[in-house]
């Protein structure tokens, strides 16, 4: 049996990060309650980050590239993930991806969408979350921590869809 490849139709998608935001809490929220606690708390920055990423595109004036990664035309950010780092516009991942928010919303805070969002920005809850905890045998995510990673993430969904009902969108 060999390996399906993605269709040219399916891999020219962009990404859908609001619904994938979604349905990765969805899944979070499911691994939680059958104490999938690893699982529980990847899924939760999942969610996260692609709730952010919705936020930031379809609301604070970021825009998908030509190879459908986020990026921000405005604002340069420093990616400390590569072995000699350097500026980018590119929306990163969690941790970092917070800092992209908060630059942002900050630059935006005058009217609308900016002003809406900057209230979630105070304290960043996945600081402490890393993708890689995927590897890890679970004894360093407590309760407390899984707990405020599913918050975070359910607040960051429900600010994108408030802001939807009140017609900030950025985009068409």
């Amino acid at each position: 049996m060999t390996a399906s490849t993605p269709s040219a139709a399916t891999a020219a998608q962009p990404p859908a990060f609001a619904a994938a935001s979604r349905n990765h809490y969805r899944a979070a929220t499911l691994a939680s309650e059958k104490d999938l606690r690893i699982s529980a708390d990847h899924l939760a920055g999942l969610a996260a980050e692609c709730a952010v990423k919705a936020i930031l595109i379809d609301f604070l004036g970021s825009r998908l590239n030509a190879r459908n990664m986020p990026e921000h035309p405005e604002v340069k950010y420093l990616d400390r993930s590569r072995r000699t780092p350097q500026w980018t516009n590119k929306h990163g991942h969690l941790p970092e991806l917070w800092e992209h928010l908060t630059a942002v919303a900050h630059r935006r805070r005058g009217g609308g969408s900016g002003a809406l969002f900057t209230q979630l920005i105070w304290e960043n809850p996945f600081a402490d979350w890393d993708v890689g905890d995927r590897y890890c045998d679970g004894t360093a995510i407590t309760d407390t921590i899984l707990d405020r990673h599913l918050k975070a993430a359910y607040d960051l969904i429900a600010a994108h869809e408030q802001a939807g009902i009140l017609g900030t969108r950025t985009r068409a």
